[in-house]
């Protein structure tokens, strides 16, 4: 089920020119093995500053389907919860179509589409093309005096609240982010954006994968 953000209706939102849609990606895993994802967060950023999110748990892969303590102690999933849930390779086919032309944002992008990597991998599927960035990076440029860029901590700072490590939550929290990110810089755009905080976006592709980059002082992007 898809839920719209309580607060920010289209009405009260300045235009932005979203082309492609910002989705903002968020998973939980069972354990340690970055594949083993038990649930997925989707939340879309919509040109008039309004947030979607959906939420899917989802059965681990058998090579790597055990919950570890720690994790449950995390997340909140346990195994019970999972036993009936589709396996990533029935999720997949639901939601590729809205990775298709569009960019992906994630808080900490680097475990995000590491994760998504590896499960597309056990699976056998194919990569899709996206751009993608991170916000925690970009946060890290445009509010360098916080006392850390963890997604609670600029949630608290930015007047959000969210329930933290719930896959759909986090994601609307790091579709939030982008918003007041765009806010604040005057950018029209996520490209418009990485420039002004040079950050240079990420590519997962099928002939392979860019990481998300911060450019130094005195590099041009």
């Amino acid at each position: 089920m898809i839920h719209p953000v309580a607060g920010y209706a289209r009405r009260q939102q300045p235009q932005f020119l979203f082309a492609p849609m910002i989705l903002a990606l968020d998973f939980e895993t069972a354990n340690g093995d970055a594949g083993s994802i038990c649930s997925v967060g989707i939340a879309s950023l919509g040109g008039g500053g309004e947030i979607e999110r959906e939420e899917i748990l989802i059965r681990p892969h058998d090579s790597c389907s055990r919950f570890s303590c720690f994790n449950v102690m995390i997340h909140g999933i346990r195994p019970d919860m999972v036993r009936n849930a589709p396996e990533w390779s029935d999720v997949w086919p639901r939601i590729a179509g809205r990775f298709a032309g569009n960019v992906v944002a994630a808080h900490n992008a680097a475990f995000d589409i590491g994760a998504f990597r590896r499960v597309m991998e056990l699976y056998e599927l194919p990569l899709p093309e996206f751009p993608y960035f991170c916000t925690c990076k970009l946060a890290r440029r445009l509010w360098p005096g916080l006392e850390n860029h963890r997604l609670n901590t600029l949630c608290d700072y930015l007047g959000f609240r969210f329930e933290h490590h719930q896959a759909g939550e986090d994601a609307a929290a790091a579709a939030f982010i982008v918003r007041r990110m765009l806010e604040a810089t005057g950018a029209a755009d996520w490209r418009e954006l990485l420039e002004k905080l040079r950050i240079n976006p990420g590519l997962v592709s099928p002939r392979g994968c860019v990481g998300c980059r911060v450019v130094p002082k005195g590099k041009s992007r």
